[in-house]
């Protein structure tokens, strides 16, 4: 390939990737809207259900729905389950803290990734992505500010969802899952109806208190039936989902891991910027450091283990929706 074509085919992925994750942001955007009235578990499964079809759509023409019978089926509803975990946690905490920092902190499951891929796939860890990890929890320090009074344990959520999003993507190494990721994410979102119906009946006996917070009720409402307008936005959950995994999927096929995993974080600038026109949102000077430092550490760790070996679509990057 020439320079020129090398050039024009990596920006045509840049642009593709910057286009899922706008997506992506706007469905963060819509589930932040809702958490007032509807609980994250009713979100996941009409989210789930909205995905399905258009995911089945886009197996069929790829590679014919025949081709879901060769798969593990059982091995990918676990890692559904292990999904689930992940966003709920991650849209819980959303419910009650700052689009821009939930989102920086997800970004630390490149850290995790790392560490776990030492006991768990016996791969050496060099002393500069130890210190590029350091600095990265270092910025979720300067982002959280622990000892100070707004600080909430919910604002770990974010992490801990990084921490379950880590083991999903370990999973599919581990396990030498090779299916292609529009399987993978038609069985998390078949994982994503069912065990949110289910933990909907699950918490249907349990209500917060009338002074909880505001994650609290989100994790402990009632299902309600949305009127059409919130109908409308709640499809667009699953709608934005699916087409955003599409573009980020395309990107990866388009390019090398390596070069484009880092626009990955392109999210952070969509983010900042719905939040402002939506909420007026703006973070401040010290939290802007600390996302800086987990960025740029979470950087260079993708680059770093994309150079060092080849990682399966998959498992690159942080396409976590």
């Amino acid at each position: 390939m020439t320079r020129p074509a090398a050039i024009s085919n990596l920006l045509q992925a840049v642009a593709i990737m910057a286009t899922g994750k706008f997506l992506f942001a706007v469905q963060d955007v819509i589930i932040k809207e809702m958490s007032g009235g509807y609980p994250v578990h009713q979100i996941m499964a009409i989210r789930g259900s909205v995905a399905i079809p258009l995911l089945l759509l886009l197996i069929h023409f790829r590679s014919g729905l025949g081709s879901l019978r060769q798969h593990r089926a059982t091995l990918h509803l676990l890692r559904g389950c292990l999904m689930l975990i992940a966003f709920m946690c991650f849209y819980v905490a959303l419910a009650g803290t700052s689009l821009t920092v939930a989102t920086a902190l997800f970004f630390t499951a490149p850290f995790f990734i790392t560490l776990l891929s030492i006991p768990l796939l016996d791969e050496q860890v060099g002393l500069r992505r130890f210190v590029s990890i350091a600095i990265g929890f270092a910025g979720v320090l300067v982002v959280l500010r622990p000892s100070t009074a707004n600080f909430s344990y919910y604002d770990l959520l974010p992490i801990v969802s990084a921490f379950f999003y880590s083991c999903c993507q370990l999973m599919v190494r581990v396990a030498k899952m090779t299916e292609p990721p529009a399987v993978m994410s038609l069985y998390a979102s078949i994982a994503f109806v069912v065990l949110g119906s289910l933990c909907g009946l699950g918490l249907s006996t349990i209500q917060a208190a009338p002074d909880a917070g505001v994650s609290t009720q989100f994790l402990l409402r009632a299902w309600a039936l949305p009127n059409s307008a919130d109908l409308l936005l709640l499809t667009l959950t699953g709608l934005t989902s699916a087409l955003g995994f599409m573009c980020s999927s395309n990107a990866y096929q388009r390019e090398q891991a390596s070069r484009i995993a880092p626009f990955e974080y392109v999210m952070i600038v969509w983010v900042t910027l719905l939040a402002y026109l939506v909420w007026s949102e703006l973070p401040d000077a010290m939290t802007l450091l600390g996302v800086a430092m987990i960025v740029g550490s979470g950087i260079y760790v993708i680059r770093r283990e994309a150079d060092i070996e080849a990682k399966p679509i998959a498992y690159s990057g942080l396409t976590r929706r």
